[in-house]
């Protein structure tokens, strides 16, 4: 009876899956709404602790390729949560949701943003450095002014090529200007990765 409960026990856990993470921190969520609301949530779905301190949002405006650095608070910011950085002056809606406030978090619709680890390597991006596009960047859902933009949950790896061209239909989704309500979470759906499921007859035969 003891053999036959581990073998069963030993096909569950074998037979399991486990579930992807993502490659890195992600920018999860733009806000560029009326006057100074504005606002970045950064998402943590490695299965790591990651240090924010290690990270710089830096904000390229209107087609320049010399960036403003924004450091993120010295913080370990756990697996599945997130963080959500503010400009100082937003409405008290948008700052209670905040984690961290900082006076250049004011970019506008055309201003490119990169989230970059150790001051040179780029994780993430949004927008294309080098490129003036007018107003802001646009497709068929909307466009990057006055708009909520939240990350599609399929998005699992960032844009660390910062000056290819920017669709922003293809990986966010848009809602109207000074949306707050999905800031403070997000979930990426990376898939599940499945472990090879073994016959009873191979694992009885690792038994006897």
């Amino acid at each position: 009876m003891y053999r036959l409960m581990l073998l069963v026990s030993v096909f569950c856990l074998v037979a399991g899956t486990s579930f992807a993470q993502t490659t890195n921190l992600l920018i999860s969520e733009y806000v560029e709404g009326s006057g100074n609301n504005k606002a970045l949530e950064i998402y943590n779905g490695t299965e790591d602790y990651i240090n924010l301190g290690d990270y710089t949002v830096d904000r390229y405006s209107n087609g320049s390729t010399s960036g403003t650095s924004i450091p993120l608070d010295a913080v370990d910011l756990q697996p599945g949560d997130t963080w959500v950085i503010a400009n100082p002056l937003a409405d008290a809606e948008l700052l209670a949701m905040a984690d961290q406030t900082h006076g250049d978090v004011n970019f506008n619709g055309n201003d490119a943003l990169v989230l970059t680890y150790a001051g040179t390597q780029a994780v993430d991006s949004f927008g294309r450095v080098g490129e003036d596009p007018g107003s802001y960047w646009s497709c068929d859902d909307g466009n990057t002014a006055n708009h909520t933009m939240r990350r599609l949950s399929s998005i699992c790896s960032g844009d660390t090529v910062v000056d290819d061209p920017f669709d922003p239909c293809l990986e966010w989704t848009f809602f109207a200007s000074d949306v707050f309500t999905g800031l403070g979470s997000h979930f990426a759906d990376c898939g599940a990765v499945g472990t090879s499921t073994p016959t009873w007859g191979s694992l009885k035969a690792s038994f006897r």
